[in-house]
């Protein structure tokens, strides 16, 4: 008895000894250092994205583009053409969250009242010495574009007249509760998931997101800027990378920290995954991001220039975009008319447009203007 017990109790220790050693071995290596997500050690088994034929993934070529931006229309708008509507209305008011901003003179309030009763708020604000340029900034999840104050405020300072937008529910947007068939009655956020992922269920979803900046274009057309750029950040750099598209009034445009490409998003940490619309079958199935940025950044007095931060703490860091920033700016060349870039910022440790990508955009602008 006694012999049979002690070899069950050593077998029972042997056991449990060399299973923690199998755990202890599976854990990720422990780096030193401030690291990307795409060089610390992966958590799955991911496919080496470096091996995707991106040939294999893009449909847009100059013969075709035309047709492709209205296929895009139609995926988002359930038509081939633009929303031509413009604001509700569109008013003069007071904020001194904004007061000590140089060179401003007035700001307005526009609202614009889309499907499901879900609005749209944003400003304008008027530069009291202004260089005939419109610069449109948008929000991401982040909140209220007095997040982008910095932003604002500088191209202000520059003479620049600028629309500032926040994403759909956030802000100074309204929440509705909806009704919609064979669902139900619910309100639209949802705190316990991914912010905007209930509005899946509407109706051409992803045309809440884009038309509003259209309207706003709209209304711009009235005013006889020079030209359009816009500039968001992480949901507002999505933002810019879909209207962009979409819209070739948008001259130049500069997504900060908003997208990675669908085969990158699916075999690269989870902090490049993105929310509902980053992420939304019926869309990237048919036009997907490598398209977008192939549509945003060509044709005649156009470009666009992608600005990601290396070390990004909330999504879209790392140097991802060595494997597909060559062969966009190659495709676009194509078109004799745009051109693409990619803008890695090594030094910004925070999830927003910092000091260094601001004078990159307005470099950039200064060069087109002396065109």
């Amino acid at each position: 008895r006694f012999s049979i017990l002690t070899l069950i109790i050593i077998a029972t220790l042997a056991f449990t000894a060399g299973f923690a050693v199998w755990e202890f071995r599976s854990l990720p290596a422990k780096e030193d250092g401030n690291n990307s997500s795409e060089e610390a050690q992966p958590t799955v088994n991911f496919y080496d994205y470096r091996k995707v034929d991106l040939n294999s993934l893009v449909s847009v070529t100059p013969e075709n583009a035309s047709a492709i931006r209205a296929k895009l229309m139609k995926i988002i708008f359930g038509d081939a053409r633009l929303p031509d509507g413009l604001p509700d209305t569109v008013f003069e008011i007071q904020d001194t969250a904004y007061n000590g901003i140089g060179n401003l003179k007035t700001i307005e309030q526009f609202e614009i009242t889309q499907n499901y009763n879900i609005k749209s708020i944003g400003y304008i604000f008027h530069p009291e010495k202004g260089n005939g340029r419109l610069f449109i900034y948008h929000q991401g999840h982040d909140g209220d574009f007095i997040l982008g104050k910095p932003v604002i405020e500088y191209f202000v300072n520059k003479g620049f007249t600028v629309y500032a937008f926040c994403m759909p529910l956030l802000g100074k947007n309204n929440d509705p509760v909806v009704t919609v068939d064979k669902i139900g009655t619910f309100r639209l956020t949802d705190k316990l998931v991914r912010l905007h992922e209930p509005m899946k269920f509407l109706d051409r979803p992803i045309s809440f997101f884009a038309a509003p900046v259209i309207t706003m274009i709209n209304y711009a057309r009235a005013k006889n800027f020079k030209d359009i750029t816009m500039c968001g950040i992480s949901g507002g750099g999505w933002t810019t990378t879909l209207v962009a598209a979409l819209d070739t009034r948008i001259n130049y445009s500069f997504p900060v920290a908003g997208t990675y490409p669908m085969y990158i998003k699916l075999n690269s940490p989870a902090k490049s995954y993105g929310d509902f619309e980053q992420v939304y079958p019926p869309l990237y199935r048919n036009v997907n991001y490598l398209d977008m940025y192939i549509l945003g950044a060509t044709g005649k007095n156009r470009f666009q220039i992608q600005m990601l931060n290396l070390h990004d703490p909330c999504c879209f860091d790392g140097r991802y975009f060595e494997h597909y920033a060559p062969f966009i700016e190659k495709a676009v060349r194509k078109f004799k008319a745009g051109s693409f870039k990619v803008i890695s910022d090594t030094a910004n440790l925070v999830h927003r447009v910092s000091g260094f990508e601001m004078e990159k955009i307005y470099d950039a602008l200064t060069r087109a203007d002396k065109k």
